[in-house]
């Protein structure tokens, strides 16, 4: 429980000393943007099956479990429908 209570102090600390300066993006935050783009280009290219969807979002470490998997497959089945 100190732990957390650590982890929450830290959180606010450097949330109120950053205050008014523009954040600097993490390695983190600029790969699920490259991530998001290329799945997006994928939707939108009229010769990409769903095979290949599916491989590659799968490459992109996206269990098939996982409740992000199956919201891009319903994407792809709404894109693909209409």
């Amino acid at each position: 429980m100190a732990d957390k209570d650590n982890r929450d102090l830290r959180d606010i600390q450097i949330e109120e000393s950053s205050r008014g300066r523009k954040q600097p993006k993490t390695a983190v935050s600029l790969e699920r943007e490259r991530k998001i783009r290329r799945i997006a280009q994928m939707l939108d290219h009229p010769n990409c099956d769903k095979e290949t969807f599916v491989r590659t979002i799968r490459a992109f470490g996206i269990s098939d479990q996982s409740v992000e998997f199956r919201e891009l497959r319903a994407l792809w089945r709404k894109r693909r429908a209409g």
